[in-house]
């Protein structure tokens, strides 16, 4: 990686109160992510909260197994309990939007901020940006961080590093696997990091809920395009019949381009607070993250979100429209 570390140690140096969080519904890249980075500054002798404005999904709590690392922002803590941070690190995000109910906090922020992330999408966040859109995970970019300022690769910081690197990967499926990729798990498994307990814990912990969600999901998709295009939706009303919570809908919308001939899935879930979250996933020449920038989204190419206004049927529209569009410019507007 290129990323210069210096201005994370010379903060390390002259601070001692970090404050860590990341966005809105945090994946394995993020908590895995947050997690290394707290081991790493607690190895530095800091005091060290992470604290995020979501809670922690239930198959991702292997990570905090004491349930003392990952505060709730709003309910454990609010703005007033943090008041003595010096500075702040944001995981996996670059964007105002990902920041939900902690955006007002982190804008008024006296102190430095710093942002770690792998995105394309950036937003001026009045931060150091420690910055590397090739990597393939923000855990690999903390890893970096780990080796470059000497920190010690625990049981469980390697855990929550190969915990990011793999579901940003898609357990090493996708695309963005390299040769370092595995050479890096190849570390963190020599360090401690089991990769079939961790497999397990992620995989093979499934709720009734979510598996009742799985088929509704699978039942209800639809295509487009010719099969081109896949999506499905997820209504509150769907969360409630199958008993299933919002964060069991994680991963949903890989089923979508797992359909052959399928070039682009879409999968779209009804917010509790209102809104639609819409994450697209693409397999071939369509650009996620540009798709999802003109509606103020963001992430990567082959793979970003947007949370869009308004009823799901009308985003289902207004979405479609937008990938034919993408799909085939000179096709008149539906």
């Amino acid at each position: 990686m290129s990323i210069d570390w210096t201005p994370l140690a010379d903060l390390i140096e002259t601070h001692d109160r970090f404050l860590v969080t990341t966005h809105i519904r945090p994946d394995g890249d993020a908590l895995g992510s947050e997690v290394g980075l707290a081991g790493l500054l607690r190895q530095k002798g800091k005091d060290v909260r992470v604290v995020n404005v979501s809670p922690t999904p239930p198959r991702y709590d292997f990570l905090d197994p004491d349930r003392t690392l990952f505060e709730h922002f709003g309910t454990a803590v609010g703005p007033e309990g943090l008041s003595d941070r010096e500075v702040v690190i944001i995981l996996d995000l670059s964007a105002w939007n990902q920041l939900g109910d902690m955006a007002g906090y982190i804008r008024g922020f006296p102190g430095p901020k710093v942002v770690i992330d792998h995105h394309v999408s950036e937003d001026d966040l009045g931060a150091i940006f420690l910055k590397e859109t090739t990597a393939e995970a923000t855990g690999i970019l903390v890893l970096g961080a780990v080796r470059a300022l000497k920190g010690q690769l625990t049981p469980e910081v390697a855990t929550g590093l190969l915990t990011a690197i793999a579901m940003d990967t898609g357990w090493f499926r996708h695309s963005n696997t390299a040769a370092g990729t595995l050479r890096a798990v190849a570390e963190l498994i020599e360090a401690g990091a089991a990769i079939d307990e961790i497999y397990r814990q992620l995989f093979e912990r499934n709720t009734m809920g979510r598996l009742k969600l799985m088929g509704e999901t699978l039942r209800g998709m639809r295509t487009d395009l010719g099969g081109r295009v896949a999506y499905a939706t997820i209504t509150r009303d769907d969360l409630t019949r199958t008993g299933a919570i919002p964060q069991d809908s994680e991963d949903l919308v890989d089923f979508t381009v797992s359909l052959r001939g399928v070039e682009v899935g879409l999968l779209f879930i009804e917010q509790v607070r209102g809104g639609v979250k819409c994450s697209l996933r693409a397999r071939g020449g369509l650009d996620c993250a540009k798709l999802a920038g003109q509606f103020g989204g963001g992430g990567h190419r082959a793979a970003a979100g947007v949370t869009l206004p308004g009823p799901i049927t009308e985003n289902v529209d207004r979405m479609l429209r937008a990938v034919r569009q993408a799909l085939e410019p000179d096709r008149s507007p539906a």
